[in-house]
């Protein structure tokens, strides 16, 4: 989803960054909720248990976090650098900031990431979510301008549909780098980040992941539930949120039967993905409405 809104008035207590974080994620939590409900504070984002979440997290050694996108609406009461007090271990946040009504408006996508000055913001746009409609000129700009502010050391971001960057050839029934997305991330970058607002169920979403996650590189994706059909109901069987691939091959999750519940969520389980531990969890609507 491309961004047509305004945002709510952006907080000043951390620092802008024009540079890339040069970031090394170890160890990554990955959060999703069901975005049709309220919460107990009112709000259909993750403002209601953000803290209790990265203090979940820190503790179980995660050093970065990604949510799935419509992720924070940010408003003057709300100090989002509040829930990183007493972090040791997350180094970095990524969130997306979005205007909430009966339609949402996606704003800026944001990498909080600690410095030795304290936490500082890097801000990305989605550029596109699809090829139709898109030009080649465009395309080349996203390659070759865009593209660099993505990659964030050993991890590179890429917003939801901009996965359709790397285009499903139809002749050859394969994907195909056609404009070269996959060819500009650094061999060194072994981790491609994919938020995503909705479920994307077309068949080529998968096969793109796939092709991306060549030579021992992790494709991570996560998006929302709680999306509407047509006729304006919303979608409840929707059973995973998550998908993960490695070197082409998809990393099935594996379910543990504990969770940790506090009061108005639930978080779990764990997963083990060779040496690499991803803490996988989905907002429960426990105290939701």
């Amino acid at each position: 989803m491309k961004n047509k809104g305004r945002e709510h008035p952006k907080q000043t207590d951390t620092a802008n960054t024009v540079s890339a974080p040069c970031l090394n994620i170890t160890k990554l939590g990955i959060v999703s909720r069901d975005y049709s409900r309220k919460y107990d504070n009112g709000y259909r984002d993750f403002s209601h248990t953000l803290p209790d979440v990265l203090k979940l997290l820190d503790k179980n050694g995660c050093n970065a976090v990604l949510f799935s996108l419509f992720s924070i609406i940010p408003r003057e009461r709300l100090r989002i650098l509040d829930a990183f007090r007493g972090l040791k271990n997350i180094k970095a946040v990524f969130l997306e900031h979005v205007q909430d009504g009966k339609k949402r408006d996606a704003g800026r996508y944001v990498v909080y990431h600690r410095t030795s000055k304290g936490w500082s913001e890097y801000a990305l746009r989605q550029r596109f979510a699809t090829l139709t409609g898109t030009s080649k000129r465009e395309m080349d700009e996203f390659v070759n301008e865009e593209m660099k502010n993505r990659v964030l050391g050993n991890c590179c971001v890429l917003l939801c549909g901009e996965t359709n960057g790397v285009k499903y050839s139809r002749k050859n029934k394969r994907v195909e780098d056609t404009f070269g997305v996959r060819a500009t991330i650094p061999s060194k970058t072994n981790i491609v980040l994919n938020p995503i607002h909705d479920r994307m169920t077309r068949f080529e979403m998968k096969l793109k992941r796939q092709f991306l996650s060549k030579k021992n590189r992790w494709v991570i994706s996560v998006w929302n539930k709680g999306k509407e059909d047509k006729n304006g109901n919303v979608m409840r069987r929707q059973e995973t949120f998550m998908d993960c691939f490695l070197s082409w091959k998809r990393r099935e999750r594996r379910s543990n039967s504990e969770s940790t519940r506090s009061r108005n969520w639930c978080f779990g389980p764990q997963q083990r993905i060779t040496r690499r531990v991803v803490a996988a969890g989905e907002l429960g609507n426990v105290g939701g409405r």
